[in-house]
């Protein structure tokens, strides 16, 4: 029986991809005690969906036991139990208020056809719903909040679409899992993109600016501007992105009193804190914390924290 810890989530991010470690490790029937989870953010979803759908395709049967009632309602509502038995758990019930504007239920995107849906209702959840009495802008035409949603929008585009490209260059059956959710509390939006590809060192590893072929400095190269693009790694039948979504997504969490986790192979890098490698905790893949203030995420000047742009095509986008 393997034992989930009380917390899956992204302050507890080397917790959190052991036990998906342990998982993927057994074979068979997997049971797991759930008994001791409290808590649980969108970064722990995403780590689970990604988990859960490898040791599916390795056949493996998923059983999560004893979870308490509100987290078993809460998690069904996620969408984090997709294809998963449950036993002496709660069973949700009754039918689902629209919460757009709050949350992001646990999506895996295997087509790049779903990138821009996805990156869509992210944006949404992370700004939330638009006020209502907001004034468009004489200038521009536009409220404070469609100023907003579209930059932001084109940066999570960007951060998906390169996860996705990413993650298949070595594994072509890879997805990627995303999930969020605004905790009221704090002001604090959440959001987990986690996928189950070759990791940022493999995907890397033949880019010249690559000096040590380690996972902690694949993880420091890949926040550089550029450098993921697939025009920079010479990957010529892949749709080309700027190689911007990474780098401003974290600049957006920094500008917005958030912070940024990155875990892949043995390393973990925090934009708040840790940064370095465990050798006995490991994910086969790319995982993603961001966190960020709502109210400071409104005053972020998204246009200011691109990259420059001088010898990209230009894109239409409204950034009065």
């Amino acid at each position: 029986m393997i034992v989930f810890p009380s917390h899956l989530s992204a302050p507890s991010a080397l917790a959190t991809v052991s036990v998906c470690q342990e998982i993927l490790a057994s074979d068979g029937v997997t049971d797991i005690d759930a008994g001791q989870l409290s808590y649980i953010d969108p970064f722990g979803m995403a780590m689970l969906g990604a988990c859960f759908d490898s040791a599916r395709n390795i056949g493996c049967t998923i059983r999560v036991h004893q979870l308490s009632a509100n987290l078993s309602g809460y998690l069904q509502r996620m969408d984090v139990f997709d294809g998963v038995e449950l036993v002496a758990c709660a069973q949700s019930a009754g039918t689902r208020r629209d919460r757009s504007g709050d949350l992001v239920e646990l999506t895996q995107l295997s087509n790049r056809a779903d990138v821009g849906s996805a990156a869509h209702r992210l944006a949404k959840a992370m700004i939330g719903n638009p006020d209502p009495n907001e004034v468009p802008d004489e200038m521009s035409g536009y409220t404070p909040y469609e100023r907003l949603v579209e930059p932001l929008q084109y940066a999570l585009n960007e951060l998906l679409e390169n996860a996705l490209t990413h993650a298949r260059r070595g594994n072509m059956s890879a997805s990627v899992w995303v999930a969020s959710q605004y905790y009221p509390k704090k002001d604090l939006i959440r959001l987990g993109v986690v996928d189950n590809g070759c990791g940022f060192l493999e995907s890397l590893r033949n880019h010249s600016e690559l000096l040590h072929k380690r996972h902690i400095e694949a993880i420091l190269l890949a926040l550089r501007p550029r450098i993921s693009c697939n025009r920079d790694l010479g990957v010529f039948n892949d749709s080309v992105n700027q190689g911007v979504g990474l780098t401003t997504s974290c600049r957006i969490a920094e500008r917005a009193d958030g912070r940024m986790i990155l875990a892949s192979g043995n390393a973990m890098h925090s934009t708040s804190g840790y940064s370095g490698e465990k050798p006995d905790v490991y994910w086969q893949g790319v995982g993603i914390a961001m966190e960020v203030n709502r109210s400071k995420l409104a005053e972020v000047r998204i246009q200011e924290l691109l990259p420059s742009l001088d010898d990209i095509p230009p894109v239409t986008l409204r950034f009065e």
